[in-house]
């Protein structure tokens, strides 16, 4: 089960003593903090610039060495009758020098789920570096001392803008003396010249926050929040929205019941002016409110709806539509407000910690952004494409469909992620690149997996789920000290592929436990 070509990656040694990244908490995909760091005003950065990493060396022979108890623990799992019949591909290196310790079917290209995520976030920190900041600027074609005329909205792609964030926008217009906005709220989106759909997201019609459309601005995850709570016996449930606007249509259908049992389900539909909420079941008069996360349809004039009831809680007058469309030149135009974004590496270990969608189909698109020129998915896919290669995948031997790994179309091997995996530990920005992965029994998609001595606090990796796939990819220090990598890709399982995590991390314990 040893191939006889193995890896030797001409990388420095890891010298970086690893730090916490100031990393925001996303939890199952909603922001619960956002820490603002103001970069250069009124344009997007990077402080630092990005340096030249070296190609990876090819493949070189080197002495073939025999590890048993390794290979007899993780056979061990493999012999499994269900995994038998999934399937699995591992790949096991040391970090360092490139060695192979244990090969499974490494070569296979399989779907890897939410570890195409590593991808994103290599390329990302590649093209954009860890410090970029992402702008949203408000601007207006005209003003008086307290009116302005239209409000410009004018979007970059940031993925981690939350309500509170828009809510200060509206103050700060309130601190300028603005008291009434005269003409209509537009939104710009030019930043992205794509759909709101990334690629292969079509293939599912469902309303799951998991699956939320991007956009050049957008506001909450392009998700909405409904919470159910109860009325009186008889009466209808009371329905919230978070956050709040006028945009999206209600449905309440609820009926409040004695008792404390909830029985609510919740739908968003879409419509030609966007999307209605739909709730319907029962709501007893004791139970807890109920709160369900959906995606929303036309992000742009969902933000836009948002920015007009914030506007008007912080006492401007507004009355006008909100649109599309696009903002006069900078030369024409005058500038109210830029908000700054918290830099790259913060969205980056959101993304990789909790696995959100969302926030990787953002990063992705941005990396495809020229000057003065809208991002494409094409270019973006291509750029990814062309780090990949550098890394050390072959060309020809990889899929890569979109940002996230949702659904079908990506096809990445165990060995290609461990060649991803080596390669940025070698790279200028490798020390952030690992901070952000979820740490086992600590954080994350991990916090309640692989709690072992010696694996807890120790393995990092990225995982992945889909209803046929579970993936696992990254790094741990083995017993005898070695720094590994690591991938254990999990497809088409008999069962459910979450039954198999159990499987998965007993392969990674095996690893973690190695020692010569």
């Amino acid at each position: 089960m040893r191939d006889r070509q193995l890896h030797h990656l001409s990388h420095r040694m890891y010298r970086h003593v690893l730090r916490p990244t100031s990393y925001l908490l996303v939890l199952l995909g909603i922001g619960l903090s956002a820490n603002g760091v103001v970069a250069q005003e009124g344009q997007e950065s990077s402080a630092l610039e990005i340096q030249e990493v070296p190609e990876v060396p090819a493949i070189a022979e080197v002495e073939r060495r025999e590890y048993p108890e390794l290979e007899r623990a993780i056979d061990r799992v493999l012999s499994d009758p269900e995994l038998q019949r999934a399937k699995v591909g591992v790949h096991v290196e040391d970090a360092q020098t490139g060695e192979v310790l244990y090969t499974h079917l490494a070569d296979e290209p399989l779907n890897p789920a939410s570890n195409i995520k590593l991808i994103t976030a290599a390329t990302a920190l590649d093209v954009l570096g860890p410090h970029y900041t992402f702008s949203t600027e408000l601007a207006t074609n005209m003003r008086s001392e307290r009116s302005i005329d239209d409000l410009f909205l004018i979007g970059s792609g940031e993925a981690f803008l939350l309500f509170k964030d828009v809510l200060a926008w509206a103050g700060e217009l309130r601190l300028q003396g603005i008291d009434t906005i005269a003409g209509d709220i537009i939104i710009d989106e030019s930043a992205f010249a794509e759909g709101y759909l990334p690629p292969g997201y079509e293939t599912r019609d469902t309303d799951a926050s998991y699956r939320s459309s991007i956009g050049a601005l957008s506001v909450n995850f392009n998700t909405v929040t409904t919470t159910v709570t109860p009325g009186a016996p008889g009466e209808p449930g009371e329905v919230r929205l978070d956050p709040p606007q006028e945009h999206i249509e209600v449905v309440n259908r609820t009926r409040t019941v004695r008792g404390s049992l909830a029985r609510v389900q919740v739908s968003a539909v879409p419509t030609e002016e966007g999307t209605r909420i739909e709730v319907g079941g029962t709501i007893g008069q004791g139970a807890q409110p109920v709160s369900v996360r959906k995606r929303v349809d036309n992000p742009a004039e969902f933000a836009g709806a948002v920015v007009a009831r914030a506007i008007t809680m912080v006492g401007i007058a507004f009355d006008g539509e909100v649109r599309p469309g696009e903002a006069p030149a900078p030369e024409v135009r005058q500038r109210l407000h830029v908000h700054n974004s918290s830099p790259l590496i913060d969205t980056i270990a959101a993304m990789n910690k909790w696995s959100n969608n969302f926030m990787a189909e953002q990063l992705l698109l941005a990396t495809a952004r020229g000057q003065g020129q809208p991002a494409t998915w094409p270019q973006a896919i291509s750029k990814a494409r062309e780090f990949m290669v550098r890394a050390g995948f072959d060309a020809e031997a990889f899929s890569l469909h979109n940002g996230s790994g949702l659904y079908e179309g990506n096809a990445v091997s165990a060995r290609q992620f461990v060649s991803l995996l080596r390669y940025m530990r070698g790279h200028a920005f490798g020390p952030e690149f690992i901070a952000s992965l979820p740490i086992a029994g600590v954080d994350g998609s991990l916090r309640n997996r692989l709690r072992e001595p010696h694996v807890a606090g120790n393995l990092r990796a990225k995982t992945g789920t889909l209803n046929n796939v579970t993936a696992l990819s990254g790094y741990v220090q083995s017993r005898s000290g070695r720094q590994l990598a690591f991938s254990i890709l999990i497809n088409d399982p008999p069962r459910r592929a979450w039954v198999y995590r159990p499987h998965q991390d007993q392969i990674a314990q095996a690893i973690a436990n190695f020692d010569e």
